[in-house]
């Protein structure tokens, strides 16, 4: 099949996702706030133009540490949300920097890595714990006087690309989301030898049924060689999202780094 064809073929797919009855209710009824006092620790960091810091937020699933790295010049900042993938740790600080160049606070979740398959055995990762912990880090970041709470970002790749989806669509305000080939999506189209009892549960997790509450601006980069990631579940969330969006596709990338990506997230963002 030419790149041409694969693309046609899956422009027409929208995935095999069962959207529950409750699902709004299943969220909405959860405590997605911080259940104690934020710590907030200094890192020795010099410089002129920024602020570095550890941020810990006790929450229901135990304490959430992000990093934070806020321009020194007081007033409200517009904010960049990062996540990072599941088997990747969390973007250095100097990678992070960046966003302060363009006038941008940023805070990115350090979530625990976990080198289990998705497809295979999706109830073993714990996908609610783990998006539950990135809204109410977002939650969180909404109410510190730094930030410009109607000028937010998400960004991530892989899972972290699934869960700045996630946390874009369950913010009060628009905002923007920029994705690389985000996870998971689709389980029911993905998994095999899975059971229908664990494939309800995870319906839901699944992007495909986050992406119509988006609503702010989508960005969404696929790379077709993707075999963490498939590209098919990816269209399939893309399809489902009923906001302003771009779909970039990188046939000769599979689930790693784009950079022409990141430049394009740049670009994204200062429009």
């Amino acid at each position: 099949m030419t790149i041409s064809e694969r693309k046609r073929q899956m422009e027409a797919y929208w995935g095999e996702t069962k959207k529950p009855d409750n699902f709004m209710e299943h969220w909405s009824k959860k405590n997605l706030n911080s259940t104690g006092n934020i710590q907030i620790e200094r890192v020795p960091f010099c410089s002129n133009s920024a602020v570095y810091e550890i941020i810990t937020i006790p929450s229901e699933h135990g304490d959430i540490t992000a990093r934070c790295i806020r321009p020194a010049k007081k007033g409200a900042h517009p904010l960049v949300l990062m996540f990072h993938d599941l088997t990747r740790g969390i973007r250095g600080w100097h990678h992070m920097t960046r966003f302060i160049a363009l006038g941008y606070a940023v805070i990115a979740l350090d979530e625990s890595t976990c080198s289990a398959d998705w497809k295979l055995h999706p109830e073993m990762l714990n996908f609610e714990a783990r998006y539950e912990r990135a809204i109410t880090l977002a939650n969180t970041a909404r109410t510190f006087s730094f930030v410009n709470r109607e000028k937010i970002v998400t960004w991530g790749e892989g899972f972290g690309g699934g869960l700045a989806i996630v946390v874009s669509a369950m913010l009060p305000e628009d905002s923007k989301c920029a994705a690389l080939h985000p996870m998971p999506a689709d389980f029911r189209g993905m998994c095999s030898g899975v059971s229908q009892e664990t494939l309800s549960q995870m319906d839901y997790v699944d992007l495909v049924n986050f992406a119509p509450l988006l609503h702010g601006k989508l960005l969404l980069g696929t790379a077709l060689l993707d075999q963490i990631s498939p590209a098919e579940s990816q269209y399939a969330c893309y399809h489902q999202a009923a906001c302003q969006k771009q779909h970039l596709i990188y046939p000769k990338y599979e689930h790693e780094r784009i950079n022409f990506f990141e430049n394009e997230i740049l670009k994204f963002i200062s429009d």
